[in-house]
C-alpha cells in the first residue's frame, strides 16, 4: 500500500482545504522527507487526517472523531488517494491500482441540537474515473482493508510507526513491557482466551456443583409416610362413591318433587285461565251481535257505495256551476281594466325613449373629462407625497450623519485602546495553545496510573473478601458433616416401627396371597358396580316408555281442534278474496272515468279532438272523477286479507308442527322401549358371572346390597395391600437416606479441604498487589509534580487524587481561546475605523446629490398644477352637472322602469282575456255533465232499493248503521277466533295436568319439600367439595413423588455426563487457564517478542552492523543487545546511550511494521516523534541510519519539531502556526523553497 495525496480542511488548527501530493517534487523526489513544526501547530493531525480518510477512526489517545473537527468550522473532510497492487486472476499480471477514500461531516443548521455535528459518512472511488465502488461507514473500511491487506490496528503498526512506543517498551518494567506489548502486537486474544479457559472451567465446576446439589436437595416421600397417604386416598374414595350415591338418590327425589310442585302450579294456574276465559265470554257476547250484522251488511257494499258516489258527483256538479255563475261578471269588468293600462304604459315608454337619445352624447363627453381630470389629480397628489416624503428623509439622513460620525471613531478608538492593554496584561499566554498538548498528555499519563491504582486496590479488596468467603465456607462445611452424623443415629431409630408394623400385616401369609386376594375382590367389585346402572337404566327406560305414550294420547284431542281451526280460516279467506274482487271492479270503473278527464285536459283551443275532430270542446273545463274513496276500500279491504292469510300460515304451521311432535313422540316411544329392552338382557348376561347369581334383577335394592357388601371387603383387604407397600417404601427410602447422610459427610470433608486451599491461595495473592500498589503510588506523585510545574506560571492547582481533572484543561482551554479571540478582536477593530473613515466620505457626497434632485422635483410639480386647472374650466363649460355617470345611469333606470310597466300591463291584460274564456267553456261544459250526472244518480237508487228490499232493510242508513270499518270487523272476527281456541286449548290443558299430576303422585318417593331437599343436597355437595379437595391433595402429593424419584434417576445420569464435561475444561484450563490472563498470554507474548526481534534484526543490520537484539532464553518478555564491538558481549538494554536506543526502537517499529503487515507491501511510512530526548550526538547517528534506510524503497517520513532536521533532512512539510489558533501546511524543498499546500 502506498498514499499518493492526502487532501483535508477543518481538521484541528489546520482549517484548509489543504492538498499534499506525495507523488509529485519534491516529496516524490525524495524517499525521506520531515514534518516539522512548533509543538500543537499540527504535525500529527497530518497522520489524524490519513488514518480518518482511510478508516474513519483515529489513532493517537483513543479520540473521538468529532474531537478533529475546528471549532466553529461548518464542515470538516479527508480524502486520501492510495494505490494498491492487484492480480489479474485470469493473466497473473499484477498492475498497480489507484483509489480516493473520502470522509466527512457536517454540523447540523436546525433542530435542538443546532450546530452539533450531524452523522459523518465515508465513500470509496476509483481514481480518476471517479466509478463508485462503496460507500457507508462500515463498508468503506472494510473495503480499504480488503484493498490493502491492512485492517485499522495493522495499519496502524505497520504505516503510522509510534517509535516512542519502542522506546518506552525497552525500558519500562517486566508489568509494563506485557501491557506493552499486547497493545502493539494484539496479541491480548491469547490473554482473553487465557481468562477465558479458567473461566470456563469455573463455571463448568460450579454447574457440577449446581447439580449435584440439586440431586441433594431432591427429597422423596418416606415409606411410612406415603402408604398413610395411599391407605387415606382409600379410603377418601370410599366416602367418594358413598357421597356419589346419595348425591343420586336426592337428586331423583329433588326432580320428582319439582315436576309434581310444578304441575301442581300450571294446574292452579289453567284453572285460573279457564275461569277468566269464561267470564270474558259473557263480554264478548255484545260484540259477536255487532260482528253479526257487519257480515249481514257486507252483501250490500257494492249498491251502496255507488249510490254514494253518484250522490257525490250530482252535488259536485251543482256547486261548481253557482260558483261559475258568480264569477263571470267580474272577469269581464277585468278584462276591460287591464286593456286600459297597457296603453297608458306604452305612451309613457315612448316619451322616455326619445329624451335618453338626446342627452346620451353630452354625458359621455363630461365622462370622459372627468376620468382625466381625477387622474391628473392623483399622479399630483402622488408625486407631491413623494416629495415631501424624501424632503424630510434628506434632512433627518443628513442630521444624523452629522451627529454620529465623530461619536463612532471616538468609540473605536477606545475600544482598540482597551483591547492593546488586556493583551499586553495577558502576554504570557500567547504560547499557552502550543503548551496545552504537553500538559494534556501528562495528565492522561497521570490518569492511566490513578487507573491502574484503582484496578490494584479493587483486586486487593476481592482478595480479603476472598479470604473471608473461604474461611466462612470451612466452618460451615465442618458444620454440615456433625449434621449428616447426627440425621444417620435418628433414621435406624426412625425405621424400628415399620418393620414390627410389616411383620404383623404378614402374620400367616405372605405378601402375594395378600395381593391376588385383593385383586379377586377388585374384579367382582367392578362387575357388581357395572351391573347396578344397567338395572337402574333397564327401569328408567321403561318408565319413560310408559309416559311417552300417555303423552301421544293427550295430544291427540289438541291436533283435531287445530285442524278444525285451520278449516275455518279457510273458509273465511275465500269469502274475503271475493269481497275484494266486488271493490276492484268498482276501482276500476272509477278510473277510467279518470282517464277522460286527463284527455279533456290536453284539448287546446281552435285545435281539433283527437277522438272526434271538433273544434268547439264543450267538455274541456275542469273535471275529475273520484276514485279515492274506492281506492281506500281495496287497500282495506287488502290489508284484511293480508292479516288473515298471515293467521291461516300460523294455524298451518301450529297443525304441522304438532303434526310431526306427535310423530317424533312415537319414535320416542319405540326407542326406549327398545333401550330398555337392551339394558335387561345386558344385565342378565353380566348376573350369569356372578357367583352366585342375582335371583331377579328388577330388584333394584337386592343388586345395591351384593355392591355394598363386595366393596367392604375389597376395601379391608386393599388398605392391608396398601399399608404393606407403603411401609416397604419408607424402609427402602430410610436406607437411601441413611446411604445419602454418609455421602453428605464424606462431601462435607472435601469442601472444607478446598477452603483451607483457597485461604492459603488468597493469602499468598496480596503480597504481589500490596507491592504494585506502592510503585504505583510512586508513579502518580511523580506525574503530579510535573505537571503542577507546568501549570504554576498560569496560577492553577492540579486537583488532589480522586478528583477529576477535567477542570484544569478546560480552565486553560478557555485562557488560551479567549487570548487568541482578544488578538482577533484587536485586529477587527483596526479594521472598522478604516471602513468607517470611508464611508462618511462617500456618504457626503450622496446627500449633496439627493438635494439637488428634491429642487428639480419641485419646480416639475408646479408645471402638473397649472395643467390640472386647464381641464377643470374645459369640463364646466362642457355640462354643469357634477355626476354626469349618475345622471345617464338614473335616466337609463327610468326608461327600463317603464318599459317593464308596460310588460307587464301586456302580460296582465292576456291573462285576463284567457281566465274569461276558460270559465265561459267550463260553464257549458258543467251544465251538459249535470244532465248527465242526474240521470245516473236516479238509476243508481233504483238499483239500490231493490237491493235493500231484497235483503229484509226498510232503507241504506239502516245497512250503512250496521256495515263497520274493515280494522274494527277484521278485531271483532280475530278477538272471537282467539277466544275460541284459547278456551279449547285450556280445558284441554286442564285435563290434561289433572290425569298427570295423579300419576305423577302416585310414585310417592319422599315426604319431604323442596327447599329441604335442596339443603340436604347443598350440604351433601359441601361435604363433597371438601372431599374431592383432600383427594386432589393427596395425588398431588404421590404424584410429585413419583416424580422426583425419576427426576432423580435422571439427574444421577446427568451427573455423571456433567462430570465428564467438566474433567475436560479443567484439563484445559491446567494447561492455559488462569484468572488474569497471564499463563497463555505471556507465552504467546514470549513467542511474538522472539519473532519480532528476528524482524527487528535485519532492519538493524541496515541501521548498523554492531548490535544484534537478543531475547533472554527462559524468560518470556526480556531484551538483551548483544555488542559486537565488543566481542559479542551480552548487554541489558538499560545500558544503551540516546542514540543507541534509539536506533533499537527505531528497528522494533520498523519490524512491527513487517510482522503486522505480513500479508500487504507497505511502501509509506511515518514514523511520529521520538527525536526531541536524543543529544546531538545521537540524532546524528538516527538521521544517518535513516538516510541510509530510505535506500529501500519506503516512502519515510518523519513527525518531530526539533530544529535540526532542518538541516539534514531538506525536503519538509512545514507546519507554521498563525493568527487565531490555526497553521498553515507548506511544503519545502532541498534549496529551501517554499510552496502553499492550499487546495
Amino acid at each position: 500500500m502506498k498514499i499518493i495525496s492526502v487532501r483535508f480542511a477543518n481538521l484541528n488548527s489546520l482549517p484548509g482545504p489543504y492538498l499534499i501530493r506525495f507523488d509529485a517534487a519534491p516529496l516524490a523526489d525524495t524517499g525521506l522527507f520531515a514534518i516539522t513544526g512548533p509543538t500543537g501547530a499540527g504535525k500529527s493531525t497530518l497522520l489524524d487526517a490519513i488514518a480518518v480518510g482511510l478508516y474513519g477512526r483515529v489513532p493517537r489517545h483513543d479520540r473521538q472523531v468529532g474531537e478533529m473537527v475546528s471549532r466553529h468550522a461548518a464542515f470538516a473532510f479527508s480524502e486520501v488517494e492510495f494505490e494498491v497492487h492487484e492480480t489479474d486472476a485470469d493473466t497473473g499480471a499484477v498492475a498497480r491500482v489507484r483509489y480516493r477514500s473520502r470522509w466527512e461531516v457536517k454540523r447540523k443548521v436546525r433542530g435542538d441540537d443546532k450546530g452539533g455535528l450531524g452523522q459523518d459518512a465515508m465513500s470509496l472511488v476509483m481514481s480518476p474515473s471517479n466509478e463508485a465502488i462503496v460507500s457507508g461507514k462500515e463498508a468503506v473500511p472494510a473495503k480499504v482493508g480488503e484493498l490493502s491487506g491492512l485492517d485499522f490496528g495493522q495499519f496502524e503498526q505497520s504505516v503510522l510507526l509510534s517509535q516512542g512506543k519502542f522506546a518506552r517498551f525497552l525500558h519500562a518494567p517486566e508489568k509494563e513491557r506485557s501491557a506493552l506489548l499486547e497493545k502493539m502486537t494484539n496479541v491480548g486474544i491469547y490473554s482473553r482466551l487465557s481468562v477465558a479457559a479458567f473461566e470456563k472451567a469455573k463455571a463448568e465446576e460450579l454447574q457440577t456443583k449446581l447439580l449435584r446439589a440439586q440431586l441433594e436437595a431432591t427429597r422423596l416421600l418416606p415409606d411410612d409416610e406415603r402408604g398413610a397417604l395411599e391407605t387415606q386416598l382409600d379410603r377418601l374414595h370410599e366416602e367418594a362413591e358413598g357421597h356419589y350415591e346419595e348425591q343420586h338418590e336426592l337428586t331423583i327425589f329433588l326432580t320428582w318433587r319439582a315436576i309434581l310442585d310444578q304441575l301442581e302450579r300450571q294446574l292452579y294456574k289453567t284453572t285460573s285461565e279457564t275461569e277468566d276465559l269464561r267470564r270474558t265470554e259473557e263480554l264478548l257476547r255484545p260484540d259477536s251481535a255487532r260482528l253479526d250484522g257487519h257480515l249481514r251488511a257486507t252483501n250490500l257494499g257494492a249498491p251502496l257505495a255507488l249510490a254514494a258516489a253518484a250522490e257525490q258527483e250530482l252535488n259536485r256538479d251543482v256547486a261548481q256551476l253557482e260558483a261559475l255563475d258568480q264569477a263571470l261578471p267580474l272577469l269581464a269588468q277585468a278584462t276591460q281594466e287591464a286593456e286600459a293600462r297597457y296603453s297608458a304604459a306604452a305612451d309613457s315608454h315612448t316619451a322616455a325613449l326619445t329624451t335618453e337619445d338626446q342627452l346620451r352624447p353630452v354625458l359621455q363627453a363630461a365622462r370622459q373629462q372627468d376620468a382625466e381630470i381625477a387622474s391628473a389629480q392623483q399622479r399630483l397628489t402622488k408625486n407631491h407625497t413623494a416629495h415631501d416624503h424624501n424632503q424630510a428623509a434628506h434632512e433627518v439622513e443628513q442630521a444624523a450623519w452629522q451627529k454620529t460620525q465623530t461619536h463612532d471613531l471616538a468609540a473605536l478608538g477606545q475600544q482598540q485602546t482597551a483591547s492593546e492593554a488586556w493583551l499586553l496584561a495577558h502576554n504570557h499566554e500567547a504560547q499557552l495553545k502550543d503548551e496545552l498538548i504537553e500538559i494534556g498528555a501528562q495528565i492522561s499519563d497521570l490518569e492511566s496510573v490513578n487507573t491502574e491504582l484503582a484496578t490494584l486496590e479493587a483486586q486487593q479488596q476481592a482478595h480479603l473478601q476472598q479470604l473471608a468467603e473461604a474461611t466462612a465456607d470451612h466452618k460451615r462445611h465442618e458444620q454440615a458433616g456433625a449434621g449428616a452424623r447426627q440425621t444417620q443415629q435418628a433414621l435406624v431409630e426412625q425405621g424400628r416401627p415399620s418393620r414390627d408394623e410389616v411383620t404383623e400385616l404378614l402374620r400367616g401369609t405372605d405378601a402375594d396371597a395378600l395381593a391376588q386376594h385383593d385383586a379377586d375382590l377388585t374384579a367382582r367389585l367392578q362387575l357388581v358396580q357395572r351391573l347396578l346402572p344397567l338395572a337402574q337404566a333397564a327401569h328408567d327406560h321403561a318408565a319413560r316408555a310408559q309416559g311417552l305414550h300417555q303423552e301421544h294420547a293427550q295430544e291427540e284431542t289438541t291436533r283435531d281442534l287445530a285442524e278444525t281451526a285451520f278449516a275455518h280460516l279457510t273458509e273465511r279467506q275465500g269469502d274475503g278474496q271475493r269481497l275484494l274482487d266486488s271493490y276492484q271492479r268498482e276501482l276500476r270503473a272509477q278510473q277510467a272515468l279518470a282517464d277522460l278527464n286527463a284527455h279533456r285536459q290536453q284539448l287546446q283551443t281552435d285545435q281539433p279532438c283527437p277522438l272526434c275532430g271538433a273544434l268547439e270542446h264543450t267538455f274541456g273545463a275542469d273535471f275529475a272523477a273520484d276514485a279515492n274513496e274506492y281506492e281506500v276500500r281495496v287497500e282495506a279491504q287488502k290489508q284484511a286479507l293480508a292479516h288473515l292469510s298471515a293467521e291461516l300460515t300460523r294455524t298451518g304451521q301450529d297443525l304441522v308442527r304438532r303434526r310431526t311432535e306427535q310423530q317424533q313422540r312415537r319414535a320416542r316411544h319405540d326407542e326406549t322401549t327398545a333401550a330398555a329392552e337392551l339394558a335387561r338382557r345386558q344385565a342378565t348376561e353380566l348376573a350369569a358371572a356372578l357367583a352366585p347369581p342375582l335371583p331377579d334383577l328388577a330388584d333394584l335394592a337386592a343388586v345395591q346390597h351384593l355392591l355394598d357388601d363386595t366393596a367392604a371387603a375389597q376395601a379391608t383387604t386393599g388398605a392391608a395391600r396398601r399399608r404393606l407397600v407403603v411401609l416397604t417404601e419408607q424402609l427402602a427410602q430410610l436406607r437411601a437416606d441413611h446411604t445419602a447422610a454418609g455421602a453428605v459427610i464424606k462431601q462435607a470433608q472435601e469442601e472444607a479441604q478446598r477452603a483451607t486451599e483457597r485461604q492459603q491461595k488468597a493469602q499468598q495473592s496480596l503480597g504481589p498487589v500490596a507491592a504494585g500498589l506502592a510503585n504505583f503510588w510512586e508513579q502518580a506523585d511523580n506525574y503530579r509534580a510535573v505537571i503542577q510545574g507546568l501549570l504554576v506560571p498560569h496560577s492553577l492547582r492540579l486537583p488532589t487524587a480522586g478528583q477529576p481533572y477535567s477542570g484544569v484543561r478546560v480552565t486553560l482551554e478557555e485562557r488560551a481561546n479567549e487570548y487568541l479571540a482578544q488578538a482577533q478582536s484587536l485586529t477587527d477593530l483596526q479594521h472598522k475605523a478604516a471602513t468607517l473613515r470611508d464611508r462618511q466620505t462617500d456618504r457626503a457626497a450622496t446627500l449633496a446629490l439627493a438635494q439637488a434632485t428634491l429642487r428639480a422635483t419641485a419646480q416639475a410639480l408646479a408645471a402638473e398644477q397649472q395643467l390640472l386647472d386647464q381641464l377643470r374650466t374645459d369640463r364646466l363649460a362642457l355640462y354643469a352637472g357634477s355626476d354626469p355617470a349618475a345622471d345617464a345611469e338614473q335616466l337609463h333606470q327610468a326608461t327600463q322602469q317603464l318599459d317593464e310597466a308596460k310588460q307587464l300591463a301586456f302580460s296582465h291584460r292576456g291573462q285576463q282575456q284567457q281566465n274569461l274564456a276558460i270559465k265561459q267553456a267550463a260553464q257549458r261544459t258543467l251544465n251538459a255533465q249535470l244532465t248527465e250526472h242526474r240521470a245516473a244518480h236516479n238509476a243508481r237508487q233504483t238499483e239500490l232499493a231493490a237491493a235493500l228490499a231484497t235483503a229484509g232493510f226498510h232503507d241504506a242508513a239502516e245497512a250503512r248503521a250496521l256495515l263497520l270499518p274493515a280494522a274494527e270487523a277484521e278485531r271483532l272476527h280475530q278477538r272471537r277466533h282467539d277466544h275460541l281456541v284459547a278456551q279449547t286449548a285450556a280445558t284441554r290443558r286442564l285435563a290434561d295436568l289433572t290425569a298427570e299430576l295423579g300419576h305423577h303422585a302416585e310414585a310417592g318417593l319422599t315426604p319431604h319439600t323442596g327447599p329441604e331437599l335442596d339443603r340436604q343436597l347443598a350440604e351433601l355437595n359441601k361435604a363433597d367439595d371438601i372431599l374431592q379437595q383432600q383427594l386432589g391433595a393427596i395425588s398431588n402429593q404421590l404424584s410429585q413423588d413419583d416424580a422426583a424419584r425419576l427426576l432423580l434417576a435422571d439427574g444421577l445420569r446427568a451427573l455423571q455426563q456433567r462430570q465428564l464435561e467438566e474433567q475436560r475444561w479443567q484439563d484445559l484450563s491446567e494447561q492455559i487457564g488462569s484468572a488474569k490472563g497471564d499463563k497463555f498470554s505471556q507465552f504467546a507474548q514470549g513467542l511474538t517478542l522472539s519473532h519480532l526481534a528476528r524482524l527487528a534484526n535485519l532492519r538493524l543490520r541496515q541501521l548498523t552492523g554492531r548490535y544484534t537484539i537478543l531475547k533472554t532464553p527462559n524468560r518470556n518478555l526480556e531484551l538483551q543487545i548483544i555488542d559486537h564491538d565488543q566481542a559479542d558481549t551480552v548487554r541489558p538494554m538499560a545500558s544503551l546511550s540516546g542514540g543507541e536506543s534509539f536506533l533499537v526502537s527505531l528497528a522494533l517499529a520498523l519490524g512491527l511494521s513487517e510482522l503486522a503487515g505480513h500479508k500487504a507491501r507497505i511502501e509509506s511510512l511515518f514514523i511520529d516523534e521520538g527525536f526531541g530526548t536524543l543529544d546531538p550526538d545521537a540524532l546524528n547517528t538516527a538521521l544517518d541510519a535513516l538516510e541510509r534506510l530510505q535506500h529501500s524503497g519506503k516512502m519515510i517520513g518523519i513527525i518531530s519539531h526539533v530544529a535540526d532536521l532542518k538541516d539534514r533532512i531538506g525536503t519538509q512539510i512545514r507546519i507554521q502556526p498563525g493568527a487565531g489558533g490555526t497553521s498553515t501546511v507548506r511544503v519545502v524543498d532541498v534549496m529551501g523553497t517554499e510552496t502553499s499546500c492550499e487546495a
